[in-house]
Order: C-alpha cells, then sequence, then structure tokens
C-alpha cells in the first residue's frame, strides 16, 4: 500500500518536471544535458521531500508534502535565462530560495498579513494555474493552437478512468486512480500513433545506471533581478502557506485555524529545498499543491509515505530509462492527471476561504486578487506599458495576485484594531455581567466561540481573585482588544502582582497554604492563555492576557 501509493505521488511530481524542460528547450541543452538536468532535479525533489516529512527539528511541517517544480518560478527564471544564461537563473533562484528562508524565520509573526482567506486565494489560483498549463500543453505542438482529435480522445480517455475510479470505486482502485489512468493514458496513445516503437526503443537503450554531475553548474547574480526573485520567494511561501492549510484541514477533522508553527517550519524546509535546487544546478520549487489534491481525492496521508517518495525518486535520478518513460510521455497523458488534480486544488482552496465570514475588506482582497489574476493570464499584453523592472512582478498571474492580495490586506488592516473597556467595582464581581460584556462585544467583531470562551474564563478567575480576594485595593479595570488575529485582554488595578505558577499546586498545597487557591487561579488562567503576563510598578498592576485568535 505504502509503496504503491509512493508511486502516484512520484508521478504526479514527474508531470512537472515539464518545467525544467521548458527551461531545458529555450536554453538550447543537447540531450545529455538535458538528462542531467532531470537527473538532479529528482535528487532536489527526494530532499524536499524528506525536509517536509522530518519528525522532529526546526525543518519542516511534519506532512506527506511532496515537492514540485512550479509555473511561480517560470517567468522571473526565462527573465534570468535571457539575460545571463543559466548560471544567472542558477544564481538567482539561489537567492529566491535563501529570500524564503529568510521570511520563515518571521512567518508565524506574519500570520496577520496572511489570513486565510489569502492562503485559500493561493490554492485556487494556482489549481487555475495547473488547469490551464494542461491545456497549454495539448496545443503547444498544434499549427492551429487548436485541440486535435487524437490529443483529444487520449487525454479523455484518462482522464475518464480516473474520474471514474474516485466517483464510483470504493476499493482500493480509488486510492491509484491517477496512476491507472496515467498508464491507460500510454496505452491509448500508443494505439493512436503518438506514442511509436521509435519513442520506446530510445528509452530501452539508455544505460542502466548513470551518475548526475555538477560539472555544468555555475553560478552569477544580477541586481536587476532582486526584487522578481525576491517576489518570487514571497509567492513559494504563500504557496507553501495554502498547501500545508489544506494539509492540516485534510488531516484534522477538529481543525479551525492555521498552526503556524507548523507552516513556519514548513517554509523554511521549502526555502532551504529552493536554495539547494539553484546550487545542484536545477529549476525553482515549492511544496506541491497537485500532491494535495491527490491526498484529498484518495485519503492517504500517512507520512510515512513521504520517505517511500523519496527513495523512488532518489532511485530515479540514476535510472536514466525510467527518466526516459518521462521524456517520451505524450503530452495529452501529461495534461489528464493535471486537469483531474488541478479540480481538487481549486475546490480545496474555495474550502479555506469559506472558513471565514467574507466581509467588505475580504471581499475586495478576494475579488481584486482574482480579477488580477484572470486580466494578467487572459491579456498580458495589458501590462506592456509598465517599467521593465516591474515586469516580472506583472509578467506572472500568480506573483500579481499574491501582491495585490497582500497589498489590499495591509491596507484594509488600518483602523481594524477594536478596543472597549469597562470598570468593575469593589466587593465581589457580578460574573453575568463581565460574561455578557465580552459575549457581545465578541459576537459583533465576529470571534470564534472556543476563543471567546476561554477570554470568559480567564477573565473569571481573574476578576474574582482580585475583588473576592481583596487583592485589588478598589475597582477593577477591564480593557479588551480585538484586530481580528488576536484578542488582547488588560486588567488594571492597585495591589500586588497574582502569581501565575507553570505548575499546577498540588492537592495538599490547595488545602493546606493560605494562598494556594490564589496559585490554582493563577496557573489556569496561564492554560487557558496563549501568553499572559503581570506587571506593577509602584502598586499599579496590569495583568495582561493575549489570545489568538
Amino acid at each position: 500500500m505504502i509503496w504503491i501509493s509512493a508511486i502516484q505521488h512520484v508521478g504526479v511530481c514527474a508531470i512537472f518536471m515539464v518545467y525544467p524542460l521548458i527551461i531545458a528547450d529555450q536554453a538550447k541543452l543537447p540531450a545529455n544535458q538535458v538528462a542531467n538536468l532531470l537527473q538532479l532535479g529528482f535528487i532536489v525533489l527526494a530532499i524536499a521531500t524528506v525536509l517536509q516529512a522530518l519528525p522532529r527539528g526546526p525543518v519542516g511541517s511534519r506532512f506527506l508534502a511532496p515537492s514540485i517544480y512550479t509555473g511561480v518560478y517560470l517567468a522571473p527564471s526565462l527573465l534570468a535565462l535571457k539575460i545571463g544564461g543559466l548560471p544567472l537563473m542558477w544564481g538567482m533562484t539561489v537567492f529566491g530560495g535563501l529570500a524564503e528562508i529568510a521570511l520563515s524565520r518571521a512567518w508565524s509573526r506574519m500570520r496577520p498579513f496572511i489570513p486565510p482567506e489569502s492562503a485559500g486565494l493561493v490554492i485556487v489560483l494556482v489549481g487555475f494555474i495547473i488547469g490551464l498549463a494542461a491545456v497549454r500543453v495539448m496545443v503547444e505542438d498544434s499549427a492551429s493552437g487548436a485541440l486535435t482529435a487524437k490529443d483529444g480522445i487520449v487525454a479523455g480517455c484518462a482522464l475518464a478512468v480516473m474520474a471514474g475510479l474516485n466517483v464510483w470505486n470504493r476499493g482500493r482502485l480509488k486510492l491509484f486512480c491517477i496512476l491507472i489512468g496515467m498508464v491507460v493514458g500510454y496505452f491509448v496513445a500508443a494505439a493512436a500513433g503518438l506514442l511509436t516503437w521509435r519513442d520506446i526503443a530510445s528509452v530501452v537503450h539508455r544505460p542502466l545506471l548513470s551518475i548526475p554531475t555538477l560539472g555544468w553548474t555555475s553560478w552569477t547574480f544580477d541586481v536587476s533581478l532582486v526584487v522578481p526573485f525576491a517576489v518570487t520567494g514571497l509567492a513559494a511561501a504563500m504557496n507553501t502557506t495554502a498547501v500545508l492549510t489544506t494539509y492540516q484541514r485534510l488531516t484534522d477533522a477538529d481543525w479551525t485555524r492555521p498552526d503556524m508553527a507548523s507552516i513556519g517550519r514548513g517554509v523554511l524546509a521549502d526555502g532551504i529545498a529552493g536554495t539547494l535546487s539553484g546550487l545542484l544546478g536545477t529549476y525553482g520549487l515549492t511544496v506541491s499543491s497537485a500532491n494535495v489534491g491527490l491526498v484529498a481525492a484518495t485519503g492517504v496521508a500517512s507520512r510515512v509515505i513521504a520517505f517511500a517518495i523519496a527513495a523512488m525518486l532518489a532511485v530515479a535520478a540514476v535510472q536514466p530509462a525510467l527518466i526516459g518513460i518521462l521524456t517520451i510521455m505524450p503530452r495529452p497523458v501529461m495534461a489528464a492527471p493535471m486537469i483531474f488534480t488541478s479540480v481538487f486544488i481549486m475546490i480545496s482552496g474555495v474550502q479555506i476561504i469559506s472558513t471565514r465570514v467574507l466581509d467588505g475588506r475580504r471581499t475586495l482582497v478576494i475579488g481584486m486578487g482574482l480579477l488580477s489574476f484572470l486580466v494578467d493570464a487572459v491579456d498580458p499584453h495589458v501590462f506592456d506599458g509598465v517599467p521593465q523592472w516591474a515586469r516580472p512582478l506583472v509578467s506572472t498571474p500568480l506573483v500579481l495576485a499574491t501582491l495585490v492580495a497582500l497589498s489590499l490586506n495591509l491596507l484594509f488592516r488600518i483602523g481594524i484594531r477594536r478596543r472597549v473597556e469597562m470598570t468593575v467595582g469593589a466587593g465581589a464581581s457580578d460574573p453575568q455581567t463581565i460574561i455578557g460584556f465580552i459575549e457581545h462585544h465578541a459576537g459583533v467583531w465576529g470571534a470564534r466561540r472556543d476563543v471567546t470562551s476561554r477570554v470568559e474564563f480567564a477573565v473569571q478567575q481573574a476578576t474574582d481573585l482580585l475583588l473576592a480576594d481583596g487583592i485589588a485595593a478598589g475597582p477593577v479595570s477591564l480593557a479588551i482588544s480585538f484586530d481580528e488575529f488576536v484578542i488582547d485582554v488588560v486588567i488594571g488595578y492597585q495591589g500586588v502582582a497574582l502569581e501565575l505558577p507553570v505548575r499546577a499546586p498540588s492537592h495538599d498545597e490547595i488545602i493546606e497554604t493560605d494562598d494556594g487557591h490564589r496559585r490554582l487561579a493563577g496557573y489556569l488562567i496561564r492554560q487557558h492563555a496563549d501568553r499572559v503576563e503581570s506587571r506593577e510598578q509602584a502598586h499599579q498592576v496590569e495583568l495582561r492576557m493575549h489570545f489568538d485568535h
């Protein structure tokens, strides 16, 4: 089961070797260098897959999250290739990876600027890119630019097998629908004359073993390409965030918000893999949105499969015959799984977007990002008048849409923070008054129910302790602020600072010591808040509680 699932993932990853093949074609590389480029590419994919699946340490999302060569890097890579050849493309790919690594160090703190709906938008757009790329792959060799009957039949048969097995089969065949569809596609392509005996013979006559070399690899750097590749690194990080958010949602039935710690480690792993792809002389990559579509379609997400995938990719890297099978893959066979997975990718993105209430601000962010993508994809010449330095930013629809969405999100954050205050009088606090105050404003702000409950419990514990035990010499001020991603509570009073122990007091400590119940209350406050601290200055104390939303 593990190895068969791994084969299917490797097959999906192999489809996107089309991007290094495009680079090789534009660079006019001879056949031996093309094969070497693909071999190095498989090695980098193997390393990237292992980095994401590492069970511990500061690197890796802990998911079955293979990487693929991505269209995100295509436009800036072609520009670098035109200016300075492959050495410049490889050098700037290293820079793009380093930019993503730098972003990963502050990624969790950037969550307010990268909301889930923006990540969902990126997932939807990546699905569009894969689907559109599939269509272009099929019509590229057509003189008229139209889909031929043979290509349509081959792609249709492969796609029909994939869809049929996924929809109507409830057994193991559903798990391997893409792989089976691709095999059927090869046979149909052979029957239609799109795959000849000469093609097959070229694979059979390749050597059994070949070790790739770095003899052709060198690196140069151009300051004029810093901005395009920095934005490309940002787009790769956004894609990784969106894909890993999808993995979290698929594997956690109780998912409510992205785990930014896991995503930050995943972005770091993606940046390391991107840097390595430039150092080894291949092409830019990122975590695969196509493979998460496969996981969504099959429901198989065991991280153990990642190591089997890496082993297969490493073996493929030294097997010219296996790589040869990719080089003879008919274009409609390549397009069918791209179309199939793109559908699941787009719907996964829509589901992420739908987890948030779409107010006017979010609607504008998503709508303008989507519109800018469509404008750039449908009529790229609309931006021909922009300055030369900005053209790489608008020549890739995903990069443009990402910039538009992030810029609007940053702009619309002006004035988003809201703050309310109340005073709780001396003596016993009225629980219903405090809870009603929190409930009312949390409802107005659209705060999640689970977070609101934690705020209510922590505030009630604190006010009860301060007023009922006489710790506060006078009334207590309560200030609550909300900015969509966090709820901050500040309780101010005159008196002494509360003890907020990390360890719960024992049963004997609670009963036998005078401050046992205070320490228990302080411990419970710490457990319910994501961060808590107590500041004292001249008997004026502020108890600050932070709740991630």
